[in-house]
């Protein structure tokens, strides 16, 4: 479809609410999306680049945006698309895709993710898991659990799946905050996205020269081999399951801590009868996913949804936090209770796009988390819940820092 059809008609339309709305209260979502879930479901926005969106924050509004061929991923990187980044998306990038090239690549990537992947897996996780907890506890608090915890257990993980040197990963973590800073430049964001690329075509060579049995090796020979994908779009995998497979998992971990620090009930629970860890893990998941959704979809017709007229070419983006609160989907939403009947769970997303790390991010919060308090009994915050403060700042929020004792 070309951009020309997909280019957005004037907006002419309501005063658009502008996105991100910052949080006054660190542990709450802001108020006005709750209104707007039960007032007005699809609302006029404007991105943080200004070009105009429609919201929807309603658990089956999100999951129709999330699986309607009708909106569009790969549509995202067309020329006239209107952006939620300064910098246009790059249409080699799996999440910037649509079938059947979207089915082909992800295909390819799931191979990292089969039951016998996950199930070799698990002892690295918990080795590594034991790894952070032993230099947390030389640390002797307090500690800030984002640092010490929290955002090295994915990276390490992710990086030992690829094979990428961990010891890189300041590296890594300078890019990615970049790239999912709302307030980074057009030339900041590009630069970052220039030199985490330039890292991993050296690395993909590398491992061409001395491959390994991590995925990327596996990836890169099996690629070669069977001419599956594009030197490009090789790359571009590697850098999407780098920066994917940390990024949310460190907010999930932290929020993780504080809810069970704020329940200690269910904590007590959790510790008397472990089996109820996979139940809390998915409740945990629940209320630790962020919010508003840094990957808009653009209609590629005119539709509607509740009354509202949706031009082709407008872009759509969704509201997770709103959603995994839908009083029509859940009872009791706001509550934490690690013992919720899930009726849904698209804290991963849904369709197409659905997380392929999904079953990996379960591992890291019941394995990590379990371990934690394990080995901290005594775990606690250091300063109130009111001082904590809120990312506002990125895109998938979290909090600046965390720190606890024992």
């Amino acid at each position: 479809m070309s951009s020309e059809m997909l280019t957005p008609r004037p907006d002419t339309g309501p005063e658009r609410l502008a996105l991100p709305i910052h949080r006054t209260n660190p542990i709450e979502i802001p108020e006005i999306f709750g209104r707007l879930r039960e007032e007005q479901p699809v609302c006029p926005v404007s991105m943080v680049t200004g070009d105009p969106a429609l919201l929807v924050t309603r658990h089956d509004d999100l999951k129709r945006v999330l699986t309607d061929r009708v909106f569009s991923r790969a549509a995202v990187c067309g020329e006239y698309a209107p952006r939620s980044q300064a910098v246009r998306p790059s249409p080699d990038s799996i999440m910037n895709m649509d079938p059947p090239r979207h089915t082909r690549i992800r295909k390819f990537a799931a191979q990292a993710f089969t039951p016998a992947r996950i199930a070799a897996l698990t002892p690295e996780i918990e080795s590594i898991v034991d790894d952070i907890l032993v230099a947390m506890a030389a640390a002797d608090g307090p500690v800030d659990l984002n640092e010490m915890f929290s955002r090295p257990l994915p990276l390490r993980i992710i990086s030992h799946m690829l094979g990428v040197p961990f010891e890189d990963w300041p590296l890594f973590t300078e890019w990615t905050e970049t790239i999912m800073t709302i307030a980074s430049t057009a030339e900041e964001i590009a630069a970052a996205y220039v030199a985490l690329r330039s890292y991993f075509v050296k690395l993909v060579s590398d491992k061409r020269a001395d491959p390994g049995d991590d995925f990327l090796s596996v990836l890169a020979a099996q690629s070669d081999a069977e001419g599956t994908l594009t030197e490009t779009e090789l790359v571009s995998l590697g850098t999407f399951l780098l920066v994917a497979g940390h990024e949310t998992s460190a907010t999930v971990l932290t929020a993780g801590v504080l809810n069970l620090l704020r329940h200690p009930d269910q904590l007590a629970a959790l510790k008397a009868d472990p089996e109820l860890w996979t139940a809390a893990t998915e409740e945990i998941s629940r209320l630790g996913i962020p919010g508003v959704s840094p990957f808009p979809r653009i209609a590629t017709e005119d539709v509607s949804m509740h009354g509202v007229d949706i031009p082709r070419g407008t872009a759509m983006v969704v509201n997770y936090e709103t959603a995994l609160r839908d009083p029509r989907i859940y009872e009791n939403p706001e509550a934490f209770d690690i013992r919720r009947h899930q009726p849904s769970q698209v804290w991963f997303g849904h369709g197409p796009h659905f997380c392929l790390g999904a079953p990996v991010a379960r591992l890291e919060v019941r394995i990590g988390l379990r371990a934690l308090f394990d080995r901290f009994p005594g775990l606690r915050m250091v300063e109130p819940v009111d001082d904590l403060q809120w990312k506002n700042n990125a895109a998938l929020g979290g909090f600046e820092r965390f720190l606890v004792t024992w």
